[in-house]
């Protein structure tokens, strides 16, 4: 992690004309500015949210949209103070979105992650701004992407796709003219230099589909929502590489005669360091099990 690690007094960080990343190495939210809007794709953890807002003054900027990619907690709980810092900007989240994070059983985790997640950037000598999370991130009245929805910012166009594999109410963001795609989670979990955990939770073989389309759109600049953005060929073998290993795993659960425990187990000791160790036990472990549920629930036939 160290070769890789990208200190905070470095941010924003402007990876493309008027395209910034903000945030810290492992929370990315991508500010997107164009000539009578702007937009912040991303929303990170509560531990992020003043640090963003004084990035954002940095540049002179109050985002007109603010763009939730997912309601994962790393993606999701970090709303609350941006939405209440600037409450001119309209919210946009996917379908599926605020189902997900009203489920009675998503406040009292998100709780949870948020306060570890503070904690382990402490670890990491970045100082949250402010408390954990304390109620569930309000996503009534947001603009809703139930497929595609683009937002013109002002010569320049923000396309935001709704897609599927690794999150319900999951977004993508795409600048087709500068061929840039935002992809949150959808690459898999980037472990620089280390490769790729793939991250297909909802649905292995829709987790492909989304890798097939980002390899097709291929991105100049591609940006993940944590450890930094890749770009020219490194965006390209980033790409490949996630594939590949994501058709591996896939291959490798399906024809294994271990148990799933046992295949959930070896994930979680192989994933659980670096960059990962940054969320709760509990919730890495049932990121594997999902992991070789889904995977075992692949159509695909690799007799």
């Amino acid at each position: 992690m160290k070769d890789h690690y990208i200190p905070e007094n470095k941010f924003p960080i402007e990876i493309d004309r008027n395209i910034f990343i903000l945030g810290n190495y492992f929370f990315n939210l991508f500010l997107i500015i164009g000539n009578r809007h702007s937009a912040l794709f991303e929303v990170g953890i509560s531990a992020v949210v003043d640090t963003v807002i004084n990035q954002l003054e940095l540049l002179d900027i109050d985002p007109d949209f603010i763009i939730s990619s997912h309601p994962h907690s790393d993606h999701i709980t970090g709303l609350p103070g941006l939405a209440q810092r600037y409450p001119k900007a309209r919210i946009v989240s996917a379908a599926g979105a605020k189902e997900f994070i009203e489920h009675p059983k998503a406040g009292p985790l998100l709780f949870k992650e948020d306060i570890f997640m503070s904690k382990s950037l402490a670890i990491h000598n970045i100082k949250p701004g402010r408390p954990s999370l304390e109620k569930i991130p309000n996503l009534a009245g947001s603009m809703v992407v139930h497929d595609k929805q683009s937002i013109d910012l002002g010569r320049i166009t923000l396309d935001l796709i709704k897609i599927k594999g690794h999150s319900p109410g999951n977004l993508i963001g795409v600048l087709n003219e500068k061929r840039i795609l935002f992809c949150s989670d959808s690459l898999g979990f980037h472990f620089p230099g280390r490769g790729y955990l793939p991250l297909f939770f909802t649905h292995a073989d829709s987790y492909l589909s989304t890798l097939d389309f980002i390899k097709e759109f291929n991105p100049s600049i591609i940006c993940p929502a944590h450890q930094g953005p890749l770009s020219g060929k490194a965006a390209a073998t980033g790409i490949q590489e996630s594939l590949d290993i994501t058709l591996n795993t896939i291959k490798n659960i399906k024809l294994s005669t271990l148990s799933g425990k046992t295949l959930a187990r070896d994930i979680f000791k192989k994933s659980y360091k670096d960059e990962f160790a940054l969320y709760t036990v509990d919730n890495i472990k049932n990121c594997a099990a999902l992991i070789v549920k889904r995977a075992k629930e692949s159509k695909i036939n690799f007799s």
